[in-house]
């Protein structure tokens, strides 16, 4: 795990020639542009590089669910009138299912009234028909005296009552509301629909053809965004009349490509180390197997670049936090076995494989976890079984679990302090995380010293620690009484710490507290079940298959918010607390986008 050395690295060339620097170095696709000059007007002026037409196209046609076998070339493609056909298509797919959906409603509201069509007025005395849907409850309250009607359609509890007057009736003398059918007949509305359905077939064989075009649109998409990084960067160099400079950060073992690169580009070529004064960003390098402790670190916070990276430790912590959480084998093995069955779908980009083996690790370690606390959906196995002799942790021995989980966030606060100090210049700055160790180990030999020589130690070590930290808390030169005071001041400041050590500590419960808490669920889940096939005879067995496997998907669904939620927190909010000590920006190469399809 390293934070990768950086150079600071200028090129200077004729200004005639900056665009083609430009996209060279765009495609070489090494360094970390630094703007020198500003430009903020004329970088409002500069097109969204996201297209944000071309994107919604682009994605109407992947969500496609049958495709056409992409078209990789073509001479006359013509991205903005092939995005506007695109997205016409899909205002249109849309705009006619909403129709089918009006149809469908309106044929369900006419269907009970039958088959009928509406005279002329003149035809029938300008009279109307009216529709209501009465409660046959409330039949009675319809006066025959003041309106003319006729029943037409009757169910188990709703009668469908037609009024003939010129005019609507008054409210008092129908019970109900009227309904609202229509000028179209019952045939008619179903010859409408079955039309808009032939029309939607046409629209959705449209729109698979459409998607054979899918990877230029990507390509050209990439283009489009790759250009307005240009000019982006363009308007961010140091131009005179005649020359330019473009300056970046480049990887210090790559100095040598830059140094080639500008050769073959005939301009002049200048690097340097990072100044104090500089803050350059951070790259991270692990190895492939633990490169996604890199996106767990940088899901938060990125390291500065003077200071170091915790992804492995992030990474392993993590995965053993997740796994304490979850703690049942049962549930490890069938997440396990599902991501084995869908690995393929995580093959798309370097990202994707490595979640998929990070998400692997956590399964695993909820496994192992929940087999050595003896959970298997909930069931604890026989004390004389295999599976039981693998039994070592009980969760619900809460003295013994509260130890348990006490010492392993003094561990992880006390690894925070020490990877600090390795990683200070100077002895003095050492001096705090290696105190804030003495007096973490120093709380936690009292709490479980129980008496023994090692308990009184435990006061000693948290008085000692207290004293280094307070004593080494500042640098600031004492010269006078004033400044006496200030440095007395900033050692009880730097002593109020002690608090966030305690609630740090102590955030490490949440551990305990989840597992038992899954583990519990699970085995209300199978009681509830099992109650349920006893009760009732018969189908009261798929009741409880259901229940039972509803509810274990609730909780692995809880179980995996919650081992993400706070098993990330764990690190990235009390570790990061105590092991940073500045936060950096992360690394973003000038480079061309690639279209993944």
């Amino acid at each position: 795990m390293t934070i990768v050395p950086l150079k600071k690295v200028s090129l200077l060339g004729v200004l005639d020639d900056k665009h083609a620097v430009l996209e060279t170095v765009q495609a070489f696709g090494n360094l970390h542009l630094i703007p020198l000059s500003s430009a903020q007007k004329e970088l409002e002026a500069v097109p969204s590089p996201t297209g944000q037409d071309a994107v919604n196209a682009l994605r109407w046609l992947m969500d496609c669910p049958e495709q056409r076998r992409p078209v990789t070339r073509s001479e006359d493609f013509n991205t903005e009138a092939f995005v506007e056909k695109t997205l016409r298509n899909r205002i249109m797919i849309r705009e006619t299912e909403d129709r089918i959906a009006w149809l469908q409603k309106r044929i369900a509201s006419v269907k009970p009234w039958g088959e009928f069509s509406f005279a002329a007025l003149q035809d029938v005395g300008d009279y109307r028909l009216w529709f209501y849907i009465v409660p046959k409850t409330k039949l009675g309250l319809i006066d025959p005296g003041k309106v003319t009607f006729e029943t037409v359609h009757e169910d188990r509890y709703r009668a469908h009552v037609v009024v003939l007057s010129p005019d609507e009736p008054p409210s008092d003398a129908m019970p109900v509301p009227r309904s609202h059918i229509g000028e179209k007949s019952l045939s008619e509305l179903q010859r409408e629909l079955e039309d808009t359905e032939v029309v939607l077939e046409g629209l959705e064989l449209d729109r698979r053809l459409l998607t054979a075009w899918r990877v230029l649109l990507a390509e050209n998409l990439a283009a489009a965004r790759d250009n307005s990084a240009r000019q982006r960067a363009a308007l961010e160099t140091a131009d005179d009349e005649r020359v330019f400079v473009l300056q970046g950060w480049a990887r210090a073992d790559q100095l040598y490509e830059v140094e080639a690169l500008a050769e073959d580009l005939g301009i002049a070529v200048y690097s340097e180390d990072p100044s104090e004064s500089d803050a350059p960003p951070t790259l991270l390098e692990n190895p492939a197997r633990l490169a996604a402790g890199e996106d767990l670190v940088e899901f938060y916070q990125t390291p500065g670049y003077r200071d170091w990276d915790p992804s492995i430790i992030v990474y392993i912590s993590f995965v053993l936090f997740f796994g304490m959480i979850m703690t049942d084998a049962g549930y490890g093995l069938i997440l396990l076995g599902v991501l084995f069955l869908y690995r393929k779908r995580f093959q798309r980009s370097a990202t994707s494989q490595r979640l998929l083996k990070m998400a692997m690790w956590l399964m695993a370690s909820t496994a192992f976890f929940g087999v050595i606390t003896g959970s298997y959906f909930g069931i604890s196995p026989p004390p004389d079984s295999l599976l039981g002799y693998l039994k070592i942790m009980n969760l619900k021995e809460i003295e013994t679990m509260m130890k348990l989980n006490i010492t392993i966030g003094v561990s992880h606060i006390v690894l925070a302090n020490t990877a600090r100090c390795l990683h200070m210049t100077s002895w003095h700055e050492r001096i705090q995380p290696i105190g804030w160790s003495i007096v973490a180990l120093g709380g936690l030999a009292t709490y479980l010293g129980n008496g023994t020589p090692v308990a009184h130690a435990g006061p000693i070590a948290i008085v000692l620690g207290l004293l280094a930290i307070g004593f080494f808390a500042s640098n600031r030169p004492v010269n006078s009484l004033s400044s006496a005071g200030m440095r007395v001041f900033d050692g009880f400041a730097a002593l109020a710490r002690i608090v966030n050590m305690f609630s740090d500590i102590l955030s490490y419960m949440r551990l305990f507290a989840l597992g038992l808490a899954a583990a519990s669920l699970a085995e209300t889940i199978n009681s509830l079940s099992g109650q349920l096939m006893h009760a009732v005879p018969g189908i009261g067995l798929l009741v409880a298959l259901f229940v039972l496997v509803i509810g274990h998907a609730i909780n692995i669904g809880l179980g995996i918010i919650a081992g993400c939620v706070h098993g990330l927190r764990l690190n990235v909010i009390e570790f990061f607390n105590w092991a940073l000590t500045d936060e950096g920006k992360p690394f973003r190469p000038f480079k061309k986008e690639e279209t993944g399809l």
